[in-house]
C-alpha cells in the first residue's frame, strides 16, 4: 500500500510540474488527457443514467462501509486491521484526487481559449443598432417559442432532443484545441440536493461527464448544458465555458439555444449603451423587448426563490476549488468582464461577452449585405 500511495503522490507532484507551465499543459491536453476523457466519454455517453451520480453514490456508501468495518476491528483490539482500511479510503481518495488533476486540473492551465471575437474599430455610433438588432432576434425567438400561462417556455422538443441539438452544435467547431468528441451531458437524480447549494450543472473529468440539474427552467437550460460540456471539450476555465456557450448557442439557427444565449447574457450587449451621452437610447432599447419574455424573467424569479437556500455555503466551496485550481478570481470566473474605457469615457476595449457578440452582428451584416 505504502508504494502505491508514493506513485500516487509522484504521479500528482508531475501534474502540478506541468500546470505550471501553458506550453506543457497544452501538450499533454492534446496528447494523453484527450485521448483518456474522450476515450471515457464515448463509454459513458453511451449509458442512459449519470455515471457521475452513480459513481459518488458508490464512494460514499464504500467509505462509510469501510470506516464502520474499521471502527469495528478497532473495538476488537484489531488495531493493524483499523489501520488498513483507513489506507484503503486514503489510495481511493488519492486515486480520485491523481485522476482528477491529471484530467482537469492540467486543461485549467492550457492555453487561451482560440475564440477572441471581435477585434476590430469600435463605432460609438452603430451601439444603438448592434443592441437593437439583437434585441429583435431575441423577439423572434420568443416569437417562434410557445410559453405557458405561468411564462415558462413549453420545450419544442424533448430534453434528450436538446442535448443532441447542442452536441452538434459543438461538433461544427473546428479548431484542434477542442477535443474530438463531444460527450453527452445528463440529467441528475440528486437535482434538488444540487439546487440547495446552487448547483445546475457539473462536469466530471475523470468520467468525461457532462451533468445538468433538473430544476433548471427551459429559458436557462440549453446554456448551462453547453457550458458543462464546453468542459467537456477542454474548455475547463468557467470563463472560457462561458464564452463557449455564448458562441456556439448564440450562432446557432435554433431559437430555443438562441433564445437561452440572450436570456444570460442580453444584459451585456445592452449594457454598452451605457457609455453613450444619451442616456436615453437605452431605455428606447429596453422598451422593445417583447412582453412574453418579461413574464418569463418573473417565472424564473419565483421558480428559484427559496430553492438555494445553502448557496452561500456551495459558492465560498466552489471559491475555494477555482482558486485552488488557478483560477484567481473564483466564482467571479462565471461573470463577464467590463469594458475598457478612456479618461473621456469612450470605450476602446469591450467585454469578452461584448467582443461575441459584435463578432456575430458584423458577421450577419456582411453575409445580409
Amino acid at each position: 500500500m505504502l508504494t502505491v500511495l508514493l506513485i500516487q503522490i509522484a504521479f500528482l507532484i508531475a501534474c502540478i510540474i506541468v500546470q505550471q507551465y501553458p506550453e506543457a499543459a497544452e501538450f499533454v491536453t492534446r496528447t494523453f488527457v484527450r485521448g483518456y476523457v474522450d476515450g471515457v466519454g464515448r463509454v459513458n455517453s453511451s449509458l442512459g443514467f449519470s455515471i457521475t451520480e452513480f459513481s459518488f453514490f458508490i464512494v460514499v456508501i464504500s467509505s462509510v462501509i469501510f470506516l464502520a468495518w474499521g471502527f469495528c476491528l478497532l473495538r476488537l483490539k484489531n488495531v493493524w486491521g483499523f489501520i488498513h482500511r483507513v489506507l484503503m479510503i486514503i489510495l481511493i481518495i488519492m486515486g480520485g484526487v491523481c485522476m482528477y488533476n491529471y484530467t482537469a486540473g492540467i486543461e485549467y492551465h492550457r492555453q487561451a481559449l482560440p475564440i477572441e471575437g471581435y477585434v476590430g474599430e469600435i463605432k460609438e455610433e452603430e451601439f444603438k443598432d448592434i443592441a437593437t438588432y439583437f434585441v429583435e432576434d431575441y423577439n423572434k425567438c420568443a416569437n417562434e417559442l410557445k410559453f405557458d400561462e405561468k411564462g415558462e417556455i413549453i420545450l419544442p422538443y424533448s430534453r434528450e432532443h436538446l442535448v443532441e441539438a447542442i452536441r452538434l452544435e459543438f461538433d461544427k467547431l473546428s479548431d484542434k484545441y477542442f477535443h474530438d468528441f463531444v460527450p453527452k451531458a445528463k440529467p441528475v437524480t440528486s437535482s434538488g440536493l444540487l439546487t440547495a447549494v446552487g448547483i445546475v450543472g457539473m462536469y466530471f473529468s475523470v468520467l468525461g461527464e457532462p451533468n445538468y440539474s433538473t430544476y433548471a427552467t427551459n429559458a436557462e437550460l440549453p446554456f448551462y448544458i453547453a457550458h458543462e460540456t464546453a468542459h467537456g471539450v477542454g474548455a475547463m476555465r468557467e470563463d472560457d465555458a462561458q464564452i463557449l456557450a455564448l458562441f456556439v448557442c448564440a450562432n446557432s439557427v435554433d431559437p430555443l439555444l438562441r433564445y437561452s444565449a440572450y436570456y444570460n447574457t442580453i444584459d451585456r450587449i445592452i449594457n454598452v449603451l451605457n457609455y453613450l451621452d444619451d442616456q436615453n437610447v437605452k431605455k428606447e432599447v429596453n422598451s422593445k423587448i417583447d412582453e412574453k419574455i418579461y413574464k418569463n424573467y418573473s417565472y424564473i424569479y419565483q421558480h428559484w426563490k427559496g430553492k438555494m437556500f445553502l448557496r452561500d455555503f456551495g459558492d465560498k466551496i466552489n471559491d475555494w476549488y477555482l482558486k485552488t485550481f488557478g483560477q484567481k478570481n473564483g466564482t467571479s470566473s462565471y461573470e463577464d468582464t467590463e469594458p475598457q474605457v478612456d479618461p473621456g469615457g469612450k470605450v476602446i476595449s469591450l467585454s469578452l461577452y461584448q467582443k461575441i457578440y459584435f463578432e456575430i452582428y458584423y458577421k450577419n451584416n456582411v453575409s445580409e449585405g
